[in-house]
């Protein structure tokens, strides 16, 4: 399809080259006729899907997206029974910014301004009640190239808040937050889990914790962050499914087992919270309620 033609409600789009690809679809470079600019198109197969994810980018159209560092969105159309949403185009992710130079952009100054700038991001989608509910290292892009600006892309999986309900499993496994693995009542904070791990993963070049199963993910976080409060080792959750699985016979056994990677790794976390202006301010971003909140 590069150098075929789509017609949209503000414009007629030439197809430059594919970005990328999905179970959703394609993203294409475009640029309109009659304009210099070039543009990031979603080529959607799937109409539903589209028209989701229009939904939520309608209800954050008022929100302004330099300022909020969201993603624009200019218009979204049909072509030919998929639906089409345009956006404006930006540079690379921070995974695929990392694969080119892993020193390049990772340093402690510049993620301290990445995750201001990605905290703005989730108090403005706070204030209109909607969740982004998939937020990884994919999904956060620079502006430009040799730029320290980032904004936060696809809402495709975004929600209301109101309407996340308890038990729905969202989020990718390296991001999940222990609430969605617990089957906890779940809001807005489990973007500010995403967000820690994410800026934990830029730091270490890793995933904090294993991801191959709930239990392994789980676990980890006990042995980094202690056991949760009483009350929610109470609560009937998916926690009773582990326990009944066999995965994890006891509880309680699994904080005895803190060693010296998990020592280490919780040093780490307080070298990373320097860049917070407080050596604690990691260690709560990724496990207190009251300011993931």
């Amino acid at each position: 399809m590069e150098g075929h033609y789509l017609v949209g409600n503000q414009g007629i789009y030439k197809i430059l080259e594919f970005l990328g690809e999905g179970s959703f679809g394609k993203v294409a470079k475009c640029t309109k006729l009659g304009s210099p600019e070039c543009y990031a198109i979603k080529i959607m197969n799937c109409s539903r899907e589209g028209q989701k994810e229009f939904k939520m980018m309608k209800l954050i159209k008022d929100l302004d997206p330099h300022e909020n560092h969201l993603i624009k969105m200019f218009e979204r159309f049909t072509f030919q029974s998929m639906t089409c949403i345009v956006f404006e185009l930006l540079d690379v992710s921070l995974i695929d910014s990392y694969k080119r130079d892993s020193s390049t952009r990772t340093h402690l100054c510049l993620i301290r301004v990445i995750a201001q700038q990605l905290l703005k991001a989730l108090k403005a989608l706070k204030s209109i009640g909607v969740t982004h509910c998939d937020i990884k290292l994919d999904n956060i892009m620079f502006a430009e190239p040799d730029s320290a600006n980032v904004k936060l892309i696809d809402f495709g999986l975004a929600v209301e808040t109101k309407k996340l309900s308890t038990g729905t499993e969202i989020q990718i496994t390296p991001f999940r937050a222990p609430e969605v693995i617990l089957g906890l009542p779940l809001d807005e904070s489990v973007d500010m889990w995403a967000l820690g791990v994410v800026l934990a993963s830029v730091y270490f070049g890793n995933y904090p914790f294993p991801f191959d199963t709930e239990y392994e993910t789980i676990r980890a976080m006990v042995q980094i962050f202690g056991l949760p409060e009483a009350e929610v080792l109470h609560k009937r959750s998916k926690l009773t499914s582990l326990l009944r699985s066999g995965q994890m016979i006891c509880w309680r056994s699994v904080a005895i087992e803190v060693g010296s990677i998990c020592f280490q790794f919780r040093k780490d976390i307080w070298r990373l919270g320097l860049m917070f202006g407080n050596t604690k301010s990691m260690e709560t971003i990724l496990w207190s309620d009251i300011p993931r909140s």
